[in-house]
């Protein structure tokens, strides 16, 4: 049903496919839980096979762009999500452009409806961090932006690795990680990690393993990227089995803080802790432990000034990756 016409498909011709309203369609992308759920997956998939981009606009502005930038992410309670809004609100603010900020909580449907609102107002661009890196993730509802204006970089997750992003160097983080379970001889190691087939998870971990020695034994828990999510699978996991670790990596500062929280309910006193990423202000609380630490400002700064440079059409690095550095490793 894909328009082979040089006509954009309209709400208009979503309606006649679909047969229902136009104001059905209008409230499909800009207010769905008004919408029939059977209904609206059924304007949904016509739209995406015609490839109908929404615009919530009024008819008369006629702007290409708008002066708009999106950031669409998981979860603010990762300290390095706080600092790129932050940065990029400062630096985008001062270039004359408006900031919408939208915060997913893991819900596939508000990323949809993030999306879809964003290229809708005509984003100059959007900073998206997806819900899920897995490769097997519906990024169906991502296909419009590539027939719209709004430019794009992800964010630390990836759905796509040959698009923009700047991302961490994951093997460069695991490598570190395994250089301080080898120095300290950790005989017994839990890896907490978030979803099993997310692809950072699954670099960070690997890497974790290619670099330690065969004598120490490594026990694999998958989890999740969200600090309560994370809390209650890994309460789960020692309330059924072995307790007894050497030392414990969270392979993000969500994870190390939940399992510090969990051994800590436990009065697990005789295991270290490790993280990649920070924990969030443990130094201020006297808790000063292994980890490997990107500098969340460089990070910022440099989606916001790519993201700005793409949108004014000056010269950008599409792909850029960060390096970590250990601290705290003595």
């Amino acid at each position: 049903m894909k328009n082979t016409g040089n006509k954009a498909p309209t709400i208009t011709d979503i309606a006649r496919l679909a047969g229902v309203s136009s104001i059905t369609v209008s409230r499909t992308f800009t207010d769905p839980d008004k919408v029939k759920p059977k209904t609206r997956e059924k304007i949904l998939q016509i739209a995406r096979e015609v490839e109908y981009v929404p615009n919530v606009f009024a008819q008369n502005i006629k702007t290409a762009q708008s002066p708009i930038i999106g950031i669409v992410t998981d979860d603010t309670f990762n300290q390095s999500y706080a600092y790129v809004i932050q940065e990029l609100c400062q630096h985008a603010e001062a270039k004359g452009y408006s900031v919408m900020i939208f915060t997913t909580g893991g819900s596939r449907e508000s990323e949809v409806k993030a999306v879809n609102t964003l290229v809708g107002y005509k984003a100059a661009g959007i900073v998206l961090s997806v819900i899920n890196d897995t490769p097997d993730y519906d990024t169906s509802h991502l296909n419009m932006l590539y027939h719209s204006s709004t430019k794009l970089i992800q964010f630390d997750r990836q759905f796509d690795t040959t698009l923009p992003a700047v991302y961490v160097n994951d093997e460069r983080a695991g490598e570190l990680i395994a250089s301080v379970i080898k120095q300290k001889q950790y005989r017994h190691v839990l890896v907490i990690g978030g979803q099993e087939q997310s692809r950072i998870t699954r670099a960070r971990v690997r890497s974790i393993c290619d670099n330690i020695s065969a004598a120490t034994k490594i026990t694999h828990l998958y989890a999740d990227y969200r600090y309560d999510d994370a809390k209650e699978m890994i309460t789960a996991h020692f309330a059924a089995g072995d307790r007894r670790y050497d030392a414990i990596v969270g392979v993000n500062g969500a994870i190390s803080l939940a399992a510090r929280s969990v051994a800590t309910t436990w009065s697990l006193t005789d295991v270290d802790f490790l993280s990649i990423d920070d924990i969030p202000h443990a130094e201020a609380f006297g808790f000063f432990y292994p980890s490997v630490v990107h500098d969340y400002k460089q990070w910022a700064t440099i989606v916001a000034e790519n993201l700005v440079a793409a949108i004014e059409g000056r010269p950008w690095q599409p792909r850029t990756i960060i390096n970590g550095f250990l601290k705290n490793a003595r």
